[in-house]
């Protein structure tokens, strides 16, 4: 049997030569990578339903195609790759994985603004976690995505946060009504019974000033038809003020059958 004996100085060589081979053969694999097939490899994936997958795949071709400014790639990434987040994002929810589905729908969030479903998909987990400012916040940007002929589906949107600010003031979470009421407004102004909620919730804790602001803002608000209970408020804020004539004409102004004992019952107190 021949044996060959080699120096190190050579086992270095030629471990030189296969480090610099394998290098190459990656360099060459990079460089076949284009935006284009990773995009449709996720693509296959996602039409598979292989979400994981599909956002991985997704992310790649997203990368690669800022790398090499392909806009076309860009576009179409971030919109699967928004859509494949939310999947696997509601698949997570369903699994009652919640932070690991939040942090699907942020991504999906980044992937596409404008993809409306990774908004209220978002809303929904937080408000299932007890973060009801962090759903709030969200339905109203979801609600805000929706472009103008689905107004109707917008609509629910704001409802759903509008119903959150509503139930912290019967819930008697007036604190958090009027953090919550406020924060509304600040996205939402034109809010006419986000505005009597936070009438409410400031009568309960004396902050009549602002009460009455707010009061006034639903009445106006309301248009031509302002409900009674706005009025209500507004009479509240007034003879809390001390302001009795003008909660007396304020309670006047009150004509339903669910307030009416009540104004009638103000004005003679008042009155007296």
């Amino acid at each position: 049997m021949n044996l060959k004996f080699y120096s190190v100085k050579n086992v270095q060589r030629f471990l030189f030569a296969g480090i610099m081979m394998l290098a190459l053969s990656i360099s060459i694999s990079a460089q076949d990578r284009t935006p284009a097939k990773a995009y449709n490899e996720g693509l296959t994936e996602l039409k598979a339903k292989n979400y994981e997958a599909g956002l991985t795949l997704m992310e790649e071709a997203l990368s690669l195609s800022e790398e090499g400014k392909d806009d076309k790639v860009i576009r179409l990434s971030k919109k699967n790759g928004a859509i494949a987040a939310y999947n696997l994002a509601k698949a997570k929810k369903e699994a009652g994985m919640m932070d690991e589905a939040l942090a699907l729908y942020d991504k999906g969030i980044e992937f596409n603004p404008d993809y409306v479903n990774n908004f209220s998909g978002k809303a929904v987990v937080l408000q299932g976690k007890g973060d009801q400012m962090g759903a709030m916040s969200a339905f109203i940007k979801a609600g805000d995505v929706y472009p103008e002929d689905k107004a109707d589906r917008a609509a629910k949107m704001y409802k759903r946060a509008q119903n959150i600010v509503g139930k912290m003031y019967t819930g008697k979470s007036y604190d958090e009504g009027i953090a919550a009421g406020k924060a509304f407004l600040e996205m939402r102004p034109n809010n006419a019974e986000v505005n009597y909620f936070v009438a409410r919730c400031m009568i309960e804790k004396a902050q009549n000033d602002e009460a009455l602001a707010h009061a006034d803002n639903a009445i106006t608000l309301a248009g031509d038809a302002p409900e009674d209970k706005y009025y209500n408020a507004k009479g509240m804020a007034l003879e809390n003020l001390g302001k009795s004539a003008d909660a007396i004409a304020t309670y006047k102004m009150v004509s339903g059958e669910k307030y009416k004992k009540q104004a009638e019952y103000r004005i003679q107190k008042l009155g007296s």
